[in-house]
């Protein structure tokens, strides 16, 4: 058997794994100097929460993801039953999202819901023949629509959204015609102005900001009303110039004009203190994850645990573009945090075991 000590010390010799532990080291290092600026009593849970990470990373290298893999329909199946019985909690801001656990501690079912459903989706198509053909795609949508319809009831558009586009990143890994996934992607977005009047009024709001924003309409009471977040957003960002404002100058930040800063928009955080620059390297460590993910999972010796790294890579970047984009006025807000960066246990702890079953697979190829 092998020990967690041959376990760990295989891991810091594999190669490909190093671009993944330092890009983790260095963005959790940026979330705790972000937040020290933005919400500085927050820092120090937050160093909390990223040790007890790095923690539940290191137990899941010591499961073969094999043996995982055996009991993701399972976990999956629990984290369904989560996702209904937290509809039956009282709302938190108008939103039933939460579970309120002892010591102040919430905990969001949706998170569980994203790498359980990526690993019982990619033991579900590790064997699959018929994953080319019409037929074949049903299963795989059966798996996502039902975790999709779920969170979208909570209202959580933003978590909802990162379901169909795993679900294509898993299935293009998977052998998937990219014609037939082509042709999905065009009916859906043409369905997509038909769902508009099934919206919350709030995201309604959100996305006729974004609009206006696109167009560059001149707005002043939407700019105080439901694009206030945004905006103040936007113009953190523009302050940060070239190479950001520092610690001292970051007045914006400082000063609380920038709601939920240390949460869903801490990338104007980041830009704000350091700048274009900052925002950069924000960028390339994403896409060094996001490289070295893809060479763990060509090189895996299974079909498993090659569609799973792709779930859990896409998982993951996935989540940094949607909040890149709508913290920089590219896309609406939806309310959804920046991986390893934002404040927040359930999040981090979420992206942490996905990193963990990547390098578990790294290490077992």
């Amino acid at each position: 058997m092998t020990t967690a000590q041959q376990l760990f010390k295989r891991v810091l010799t594999t190669r490909v794994a190093w671009p993944i532990l330092l890009t983790i080291a260095l963005l959790c290092t940026a979330s705790i100097l972000a937040i020290g600026l933005s919400k500085p009593d927050k820092a120090a849970q937050q160093q909390v929460h990223i040790l007890i990470g790095i923690g539940v990373m290191a137990a899941v290298l010591l499961f073969h993801y094999q043996h995982l893999g055996q009991i993701a329909y399972a976990l999956f199946g629990l984290a369904i039953v989560l996702l209904v019985a937290v509809l039956f909690t009282e709302p938190i801001n108008g939103s039933r999202r939460w579970f309120d656990l002892p010591g102040h501690v919430a905990f969001q079912p949706s998170e569980v819901a994203k790498v359980t459903f990526v690993m019982a989706l990619a033991w579900y198509l590790r064997f699959r023949k018929d994953i080319d053909t019409w037929s074949g795609l049903l299963g795989p949508f059966a798996f996502m629509i039902v975790p999709f319809g779920l969170i979208l009831i909570e209202p959580d558009l933003g978590t909802a959204l990162l379901f169909p586009l795993v679900l294509f990143a898993m299935l293009v890994a998977a052998g998937a015609k990219l014609r037939h996934l082509l042709i999905i992607a065009i009916v859906a977005a043409a369905a997509l102005p038909g769902a508009y009047p099934l919206l919350r009024e709030y995201q309604q709001k959100r996305i006729q900001s974004f609009v206006k924003q696109v167009l560059n309409v001149d707005d002043p009471a939407h700019r105080k009303g439901p694009g206030y977040q945004q905006y103040q957003s936007i113009v953190a960002i523009g302050s940060g110039g070239t190479t950001g404002l520092g610690l001292e100058e970051a007045t914006h930040i400082r000063h609380g004009l920038l709601p939920e800063a240390h949460t869903d928009f801490i990338f104007a955080v980041v830009a704000t203190q350091w700048g274009f620059v900052g925002c950069v390297l924000i960028l390339l460590f994403y896409l060094a994850f996001m490289g070295a993910s893809i060479e763990i999972g060509a090189a895996a010796s299974d079909p498993f645990g090659r569609v799973m790294v792709a779930g859990l890579a896409s998982l993951i970047l996935f989540q940094a573009m949607i909040n890149i984009a709508m913290t920089t006025g590219s896309g609406p807000v939806v309310g959804i945090a920046l991986p390893f960066i934002s404040y927040g246990g359930s999040s981090l702890l979420t992206n942490m075991v996905a990193t963990g079953l990547i390098l578990n697979v790294s290490i077992r190829r």
